[in-house]
């Protein structure tokens, strides 16, 4: 009876012990500064700068390193006939010989590698983890080496299908925040400074920003290719003529957007799916009522637009909510049921909780005590 008490006292301690350590863990991520973490990933970034092999510069990206001894991620289609390419890291170190290790066109990211050592890579985030409407943070370079980052605020991870221009076949990350320069190749990290996405050509699609998750990348190096691109001891980045366009007309997040909006209309490419039973579905919803929404009837009119779809010999059915002025979707999601009338009673209910969800976020980002109480 001693001995099994003695374990149990032990186990539980143990336990406990665990507990804490991951409280200190999570807390020290948690609280760390803009500054902290600009300063921190300033160290894992890189300039990539493209000559046309005479000297001239045709381009300046920025790149993440994900290993310590010289590979990092980038955009891929700045590289693509590449005459000559040059590598300059945050401390000042130029290296002018550059090799190619792998591609994906598809999803325009290339991974390099030069010849260093002992650099500090980013830390990788799991995508599984981030929620919408988490705080992220934009980082990029200019043509002037000038480090630069904006914050802005993590949106839905979606299929680039479902955005015109992105392309098919693989996943992005929406997200809201101004561009920094030299944002193209540059890195989207959350608020522990972990990366999540290396910002593509596809980065801004009608007002909308993607990157592309770095985990569906992460095995580029691995392809071994070893192409090695043509010197760039011959550049300097300050032969780039610095960009004259404005800058992008600052847009309200998907969590803004959603606590914001009043209207919805509800629509669908479906047979199998009628919009007025999912209408009755939410109007007779009391929680729907309290938080003040209604529905429009109609083609036209709303704040918010739902599309419901459902995917031929499934039972599953997908909804998007998006922004009727800038068609930027909000929020996307899929229940499983038999028959569409089944599926509006839980598309219905899951609307409300990215209603309720959103309303708490932006109360919460507008009382510093309350968002200090969301976090812990």
């Amino acid at each position: 009876m001693e001995r099994t008490l003695w374990f149990l006292v032990m186990g539980l301690g143990l336990a406990t012990g665990m507990v804490w350590a991951a409280q200190e863990a999570t807390q020290a991520g948690a609280g760390q500064s803009n500054a902290d973490i600009f300063h921190k990933a300033e160290q894992s970034m890189a300039l990539i700068i493209v000559g046309d092999g005479g000297g001239r510069v045709l381009s300046v990206s920025t790149g993440a390193i994900i290993r310590s001894d010289g590979i990092l991620v980038t955009a891929y289609h700045p590289l693509k006939g590449a005459q000559e390419v040059q590598v300059r890291l945050s401390d000042g170190e130029i290296y002018d010989q550059v090799d190619l290790m792998g591609f994906d066109e598809r999803r325009d990211v290339a991974a390099l590698h030069f010849t260093a050592s002992g650099l500090a890579p980013f830390a990788g985030a799991a995508l599984e983890e981030a929620m919408m409407g988490d705080k992220i943070h934009v980082l990029g370079a200019d043509g002037a080496k000038a480090w630069s980052s904006s914050d802005g605020v993590l949106g839905p991870v979606r299929l680039a299908d479902e955005v015109m221009g992105a392309g098919h076949g693989y996943r992005v990350i929406q997200f809201m925040a101004p561009s920094p320069q030299g944002a193209l190749g540059g890195a989207l990290v959350n608020s522990r400074g972990q990366l999540l996405g290396i910002i593509t050509g596809s980065q801004n699609i009608g007002g909308q920003q993607f990157a592309v998750p770095v985990e569906s990348v992460a095995g580029l190096p691995g392809q071994g290719l070893h192409v090695a691109l043509g010197t760039g001891k011959n550049l300097a980045p300050s032969a780039v003529v610095s960009s004259s366009e404005p800058a992008p007309e600052e847009q309200p997040s998907p969590i803004a957007a959603l606590a914001k909006a009043r209207t919805l209309r509800v629509t669908t490419k479906t047979a199998f799916f009628n919009p007025i039973v999912l209408e009755k579905e939410l109007l007779n919803d009391m929680e729907f009522r309290v938080l003040g929404l209604s529905v429009v009837n109609g083609y036209k009119g709303g704040e918010l637009v739902v599309n419901v779809n459902r995917p031929l010999f499934t039972y599953d059915w997908t909804y998007s909510v998006s922004d009727s002025r800038t068609g930027m979707v909000l929020a996307t999601g899929k229940v499983t049921a038999m028959d569409g009338a089944r599926a509006a009673k839980g598309i219905a209910k899951k609307l409300i909780q990215e209603f309720e969800k959103a309303r708490a976020v932006q109360a919460a980002q507008s009382n510093p005590e309350e968002a200090l109480a969301v976090q812990q």
